[in-house]
């Protein structure tokens, strides 16, 4: 009788834990766009970044450095050595859609991954939160393609897209051929 019982209850919970997990899902995946993607803005290095320190422009790129100066850093703490706000644009003016972020990229004397990340920074209140959809850019001496993607929904606090750059380790990112572009979100059946 408690074997039975106890099964029951193990399945009840089995399938509850599966119903949050496919709802967090839904919050944390991007959809498909439903249209080929448009190019909102394309960044030159003429453009001014947010960030000045640590920034120089090589050529067509812009090369960002972060170097670990040993200052104590919290072990347990989730804060990436450096985070280098590159662009801000003005929210995309519709209810819903897909962002992308396309640039080619290279990682040079680090010895973790570099995150460029698509954000949408809100008031809240504690302060500004910003939710980030990152890509990871891998040590490499040649430029590679890479791509962001972040699932836009208009809120009433959400009134820009960053593009920003966070480093783990020491290195430096050349980054370059900027482009932000949006589709139109895939309907859900």
């Amino acid at each position: 009788m408690f074997d039975d019982l106890f099964n029951n209850l193990k399945g009840f919970i089995d399938s509850k834990l599966q119903e949050v997990s496919i709802e967090l899902g839904k919050h944390f995946t991007v959809p498909e766009p439903a249209e080929p993607f448009v190019l909102i803005c394309r960044f030159t290095p003429a453009d001014s970044t947010v960030t000045r320190g640590g920034i120089a422009t090589v050529g067509e790129s812009w090369q960002i450095e972060a170097y670990d100066d040993n200052t104590q850093r919290l072990i347990t703490s989730t804060d990436p050595l450096r985070d280098v706000i590159l662009f801000e644009v003005a929210a995309p003016d519709v209810q819903e859609c897909v962002l992308a972020c396309r640039f080619y990229a290279k990682a040079l004397n680090t010895e973790k991954l570099i995150k460029v990340s698509l954000g949408l920074p809100r008031l809240e209140q504690w302060g500004t939160m910003t939710r980030l959809w990152s890509t990871a850019v891998s040590p490499t001496i040649d430029f590679k393609p890479y791509e962001a993607r972040a699932h836009f929904k208009k809120e009433a606090d959400a009134a820009k897209v960053q593009i920003s750059v966070q480093f783990e380790s020491s290195g430096i990112l050349q980054i370059r051929d900027i482009e932000l572009l949006q589709a139109p979100v895939k309907s859900q059946l």
